[in-house]
């Protein structure tokens, strides 16, 4: 897990006359990500568990906690990661979805396969602003950061909403402890 630093988001307002082009339902053809195995992102009770494993992107914020777009195909204003799905670079939005500002309880666990976690649950605004996201990105991956690395691109198979874990990597009961302190002071 990276080096744990303390930061706080600002949460990302679009100005006036600006549209979110993640909002839109026909930003590409799903059928190409048919072709990929779904990664990791399996929905039990509600709750979606996402798997960790660090990787940089150049010109990420050193940030607390962002899930963003993600694609494998190149769009213009997005930026090139190191990750790769399927043996293809994935491109990363510019756009944050749900940041730390957004979380409403952060709490240190150990999940289902015995391994050191953090379950998030999102305020109303942050849950209908990943709702809504989700809804409309299905078949397709996005981008979760921890302290500004990519953490996981999950190919999402379902909408995700208020509450899920961030688990494994081989993330420390401090580790975890201290993510769900920093979460929950982020504002």
């Amino acid at each position: 897990m990276a080096d744990i630093v303390g930061s706080v988001i600002a949460r990302r307002v679009f100005q006036s006359g600006e549209t979110n082009p993640l909002a839109e339902s026909s930003l590409e053809s799903r059928s190409m990500f048919h072709r990929f195995r779904m990664l990791a992102s399996v929905i039990l009770s509600g709750v979606a568990f996402i798997p960790t494993a660090c990787t940089t992107i150049p010109d990420a914020d050193a940030s607390v906690f962002e899930i963003r777009a993600a694609s494998i195909d190149p769009m213009d204003g997005w930026t090139k990661s190191g990750t790769v799905i399927g043996g293809t670079p994935v491109w990363i939005s510019p756009y944050v979805v749900v940041d730390a500002s957004g979380v409403l309880i952060a709490e240190p666990i150990v999940d289902g396969q015995n391994r050191n976690a953090v379950l998030i649950d999102l305020d109303d605004a942050a849950t209908g602003a990943l709702l809504k996201f989700t809804t409309g990105w299905l078949s397709r991956p996005v981008a979760v950061f921890v302290d500004g690395k990519i953490v996981t691109t999950p190919i999402l198979n379902s909408p995700l909403s208020r509450k899920f874990v961030i688990a494994g990597g081989g993330m420390t009961e401090a580790q975890a402890a201290d993510l769900a302190k920093r979460l929950r002071e982020s504002d």
